[in-house]
């Protein structure tokens, strides 16, 4: 876009411009999960794109925070991804060792501080929901949520092992973790 020439836009062209924009990104993402182009899979794809579109045009118009992030929060992406394989063995030896010996119940529930810190709404989102994403992604532990009023990460893990690093993988409820809420102040 040519930022020298100023343009006038009828208010409804920019709501236009995203709704088309989220139903190409979701058009997208229908087809690389589909990976078929026959005739009704391309229709539902449409009809399910143009759901996601509104939906997200229905969001964006409510004036909802949105969601917001740092770079840094994504460096760390790589821990998760580390830690999957070693969950993995350690899963299947616990699924042959309850085959052999059932015990009625595995796994445990854990909460730990989450802190929050001075910053944007949309930051707080964006921390919240990379922690609970991201934080899933190793199959022994599964975020449940993070409670911003408590402040705390609840997570349930078959194999409860670790310390904090275990619970918050990404260290963006740590305040001492470069990029935590007490490094993330100020982001107003």
């Amino acid at each position: 876009m040519d930022f020298a020439m100023e343009r006038v836009r009828k208010p409804g062209s920019r709501r236009l411009a995203l709704w088309l924009a989220a139903w190409l990104v979701g058009a997208g993402v229908w087809l690389a999960l589909v990976d078929l182009t026959d005739l009704p899979e391309l229709l539902t794809g449409a009809v399910a794109a143009a759901l996601a579109a509104t939906g997200f045009e229905v969001a964006r118009e409510a004036g909802h925070p949105g969601i917001g992030g740092r770079a840094r929060w994504l460096a760390r992406a790589w821990r998760p991804l580390v830690r999957a394989p070693v969950d993995i063995v350690v899963l299947s030896a616990l699924t042959l060792s309850q085959a052999v010996r059932p015990v009625r119940n595995r796994g445990r529930f854990r909460a730990i501080p989450f802190g929050s810190a001075d910053e944007s709404s949309a930051h707080k989102h964006g921390r919240r929901a990379l922690a609970e994403a991201l934080g899933s992604f190793a199959p022994n532990t599964i975020v449940v949520g993070v409670d911003p009023e408590a402040e705390l990460i609840l997570v349930h893990q078959l194999r409860p092992s670790g310390g904090r690093r275990s619970v918050d993988v990404l260290g963006l409820g740590d305040p001492e973790e470069p990029g935590g809420p007490a490094a993330a102040g100020g982001g107003r």
